[in-house]
């Protein structure tokens, strides 16, 4: 049994591609792409659950506490880097979409959308990109087939 999200998709990736999702190590690319991976779960969506359940599970009295405030400044410091990245290329990874950008689009809209993460217009304009994708769309609409069944 795997629960880790990006163990997942790394170990689906080796089982059935190679896949343009995924790098060589020997592509210029692969140190960002690495990179940005990671940094989806481990450095911006995690810092977002303590906030998530500050918000929504936590009595009234604790909703605003010191670690979801500082895990909400962490994310945005992290954030930076995505900033930087997406300045002098439209993917995490360089030209094209890649696993990192699945791993970190997940982080930004559930800052987003669950943690009032207000993102810039270079961020935006980047969630469409990789939101707009008929793949991202398949996706989204599986998985809403299953809500409620």
């Amino acid at each position: 049994v795997m629960v880790e999200s990006i163990a997942i998709m790394e170990y689906l990736m080796a089982r059935h591609g190679p896949t343009t999702l995924a790098p060589a190590p020997r592509d210029p690319t692969f140190p960002a792409y690495q990179q940005f991976l990671h940094l989806g779960e481990a450095g911006l969506a995690t810092l977002m659950m303590p906030v998530v359940v500050s918000r929504f599970v936590a009595p009234e009295a604790e909703r605003e506490n010191w670690g979801a405030t500082w895990c909400l400044k962490s994310f945005q410091k992290r954030l930076k880097l995505v900033s930087q990245r997406l300045a002098s290329s439209p993917y995490l990874a360089g030209e094209a979409f890649t696993a990192a950008d699945i791993s970190v689009t997940y982080a930004l809209n559930l800052g987003q959308r669950n943690c009032g993460v207000i993102l810039g217009d270079a961020e935006q304009a980047y969630l469409a990109r990789t939101t707009g994708r008929d793949a991202y769309k398949r996706a989204m609409d599986r998985s809403h087939e299953g809500v409620g069944a």
